[in-house]
């Protein structure tokens, strides 16, 4: 009699794949990633207090957080030409010598005296031409760390990094500004970048030591590599990635930063507690959902997977302001994980569908799908909240989102991806 276990499918378990932490190269960069976005953090609660510490205020603080990120959004396609031509890690690494050059003198002048508005302004600005050139290239180097069957667990581990550092950061940033000063806040975020510069300087070294030799050139013409442009004509992954990236990303800045603290204070009647509680819960679901990620391994269709848990995210916003804080609380915190599998997902089919040579211009390109819409949400989520409420706002995010990771399950080159 035949055994009838014989042809049995092996049960799928999800295991956290901690794998790519083997890679000397892929740790040194996790350390440098999580301990940049940790420094982000004292940079973000610090810049306040001290433009308040020096005279200014609201309208102040405003121009210097715009000036920041419209730097940041001004180089993030340098950064990823630069990745290119270059190489990603020599990117980052002069990324964080350009951010630790602007940060030690807020610092110093902090601490030292009475820094000027102007001088703060330039130095914020530098900071975010710096914090620009990174991301597309942070996102183009971890393929060349790990194998592609770890890219996925490798992509997941920084997000989770990334998270982790984000959720714990402001909490210590607060109390360092409390407790000491905002200049002292600047001069752990100056550290940051230090020790963000010595592992990429590291990772830098490493590879010139093991980069082999330079095979003969073939018989014959080499074959021509496609340019940017060609890429994104003939792409049909790309340039769906592209719209889902940017239509999902229309309303969500707005949401989180205007619809949420409406919601809290008027909707939900928390106040500042509460609404620290809301970021808090979704900011905990995306730490959960980039361990979840890192141990989906085998999956043969990351766009469909990606895609659904994009419309569970849809789903998700669409209950939080009718379910109570507790309600709320626990819908966000489910946002967050759908949100982190998906943005992981996607990430890791562009970059395995992806010729080395243009991967850190096609991670700039997402990075500004993703990006260069948010004065754009901010501004009409602003007016929909205050002619309709922030109920409204999130049902309309929700469609949007909806809409947008419907669209990407409809095309088959995303499904197959």
């Amino acid at each position: 009699m035949a055994d009838p276990t014989a042809t049995r499918t092996p049960r799928r378990r999800l295991r956290l794949s901690l794998a790519p932490l083997r890679s000397r190269d892929y740790r040194l960069l996790f350390v440098a990633e999580s301990v940049s976005v940790f420094g982000d953090a004292f940079h973000a609660v610090a810049l306040p207090f001290l433009v308040y510490q020096v005279g200014g205020g609201a309208r102040e603080l405003g121009l210097l957080v715009a000036g920041y990120g419209l730097c940041r959004l001004a180089t993030t396609p340098l950064g990823g030409i630069l990745a290119d031509r270059f190489g990603p890690w020599q990117v980052m690494l002069a990324s964080d010598l350009l951010r630790l050059a602007a940060t030690v003198p807020i610092a110093v002048a902090a601490v030292a005296g009475d820094p000027g508005l102007v001088l703060i302004g330039a130095l914020v600005a530098v900071a975010g031409l710096g914090a620009g050139l990174f991301q597309p290239a942070a996102y183009a180097i971890t393929p060349r760390l790990l194998p592609a069957e770890q890219l996925q667990a490798g992509n997941a581990l920084h997000s989770a990094a990334g998270f982790a550092a984000g959720l714990v950061g402001p909490g210590v940033a607060g109390l360092v500004v409390v407790l000491l000063s905002p200049g002292v806040a600047f001069g752990v975020d100056a550290l940051t970048f230090a020790v963000s510069a010595a592992c990429l300087a590291v990772i830098g070294a490493h590879h010139r030591r093991a980069a082999p030799a330079a095979a003969p050139p073939a018989a014959g013409a080499p074959p021509p590599r496609l340019t940017f442009w060609q890429l994104l004509r003939g792409s049909p992954l790309l340039r769906t990635v592209l719209v889902v990236t940017a239509a999902a990303n229309l309303t969500v800045g707005g949401m989180v930063r205007v619809g949420l603290p409406s919601l809290a204070s008027a909707d939900l009647a928390a106040g500042a507690e509460g609404f620290g509680g809301l970021l808090a819960a979704f900011t905990g679901g995306s730490l959960a959902g980039g361990f979840f990620t890192a141990g989906l391994t085998g999956i043969r269709r990351r766009g469909v997977t990606a895609m659904l848990a994009g419309l569970v995210l849809a789903v998700a916003v669409a209950l939080v302001p009718f379910t109570g804080y507790v309600g709320a609380l626990v819908a966000l915190a489910v946002a967050g994980v759908a949100s982190t599998v998906t943005n992981v997902l996607v990430i890791t089919v562009v970059q395995q569908h992806t010729a080395p040579h243009l991967l850190g211009r096609v991670m700039s390109a997402i990075l500004l799908a993703a990006l260069g819409l948010f004065p754009l949400s901010g501004a009409a989520a602003g007016l929909v909240v205050d002619a309709y409420g922030s109920p409204v706002l999130f049902l309309a995010t929700a469609a949007t989102l909806g809409a947008a990771f419907g669209f990407g399950l409809s095309r088959r080159v995303l499904r197959d991806g």
